[in-house]
């Protein structure tokens, strides 16, 4: 495993980075300065797909984009499941249906 390193800092500027060569593939790079920083980083996740977020964050608060929401393949599995789901019967929308009552077609 071969880790590669950098880093820079100058009055009150910085930036640094690294990769870690590893099977996790795991990077991140970063740089800032009075009070706003922006960056990203990565990582092979456990469906073996590399995930990126980038990232700032300063007075407004911290923001990211990039894969930032569940991974794809956990979406997809549990859309399938949804649809295997029992659905709610159907309500009538018989005319004999009166709030006053319940009605045998109305009943859920």
């Amino acid at each position: 495993m071969a880790a590669d390193m950098g880093m820079n800092i100058a009055g009150g500027a910085y930036n640094f980075g690294y990769q870690t060569g590893d099977a996790g593939g795991h990077s991140r790079v970063e740089s800032g300065s009075a009070g706003n920083v922006a960056g990203s980083y990565s990582y092979i996740d456990a469906n073996g797909d590399r995930r990126t977020v980038q990232y700032s964050a300063g007075p407004g608060g911290y923001q990211a984009s990039g894969d930032i929401g569940v991974d794809r393949r956990t979406a997809a599995a549990a859309a399938a499941l949804a649809a295997m789901a029992p659905k709610p019967p159907s309500r009538s929308t018989s005319p004999s249906c009166t709030l006053v009552q319940p009605c045998p077609h109305c009943t859920s």
